[in-house]
């Protein structure tokens, strides 16, 4: 067998730092309320706490084997963080398009990066979460790289008490 370069035990030794850091981030289930279910974990010594949920329907030309899951997350990290809103689409975001995120009607351009979407700021971020807690439904509209237009529809039934497990449990 041949010996190791010292690159490559450094990158074995970074590849077990990492999956250490995975490995202790133990997430648990703190409640659901209806299509919203809530978590916390700790991760590198922080408390951190998610709603996630998953579309009721998705539209679009896409092959379903194919596409990951699916979520929109609003993450709180005690001390830090309070309500960021993002999304995992399943598929990466075509470059230099725009991700929709449309709460009954009311439209907001998040940023893309490759299968995820953020909103610009805090500030829009606690708008979106205002405005979830009101509405009834969420679209998320977005391009895959091929081109392909995709809308993935959630519920916001039950967005309101699933978030006031996560702000009691990580504020």
């Amino acid at each position: 067998m041949k010996k190791l370069t010292n690159i490559s035990k450094l990158l074995i030794f970074f590849i077990c730092l990492l999956s250490s850091n995975v490995i202790h981030a133990k997430t648990k289930s703190i409640g659901s309320h209806k299509a919203w279910k809530a978590y916390t974990s700790m991760i590198e010594k922080n408390k951190t706490c998610f709603l996630a949920s998953e579309p009721s329907k998705s539209t679009g030309k896409y092959e379903r084997k194919n596409r990951g899951k699916t979520y929109v997350f609003v993450t709180n990290v005690k001390g830090s963080t309070n309500h960021e809103v993002s999304v995992v689409a399943g598929f990466n975001y075509k470059k230099n398009s725009e991700v929709i995120f449309t709460i009954d009607g009311q439209k907001t351009k998040m940023f893309p990066v490759e299968d995820r979407a953020w909103s610009e700021s805090s500030k829009i971020d606690k708008s979106l979460v205002r405005l979830m807690k009101k509405g009834k439904q969420l679209i998320i509209t977005g391009t895959s790289s091929p081109g392909n237009l995709i809308k993935d529809y959630f519920s916001l039934s039950g967005f309101t008490k699933a978030l006031a497990l996560i702000d009691k449990s990580c504020s």
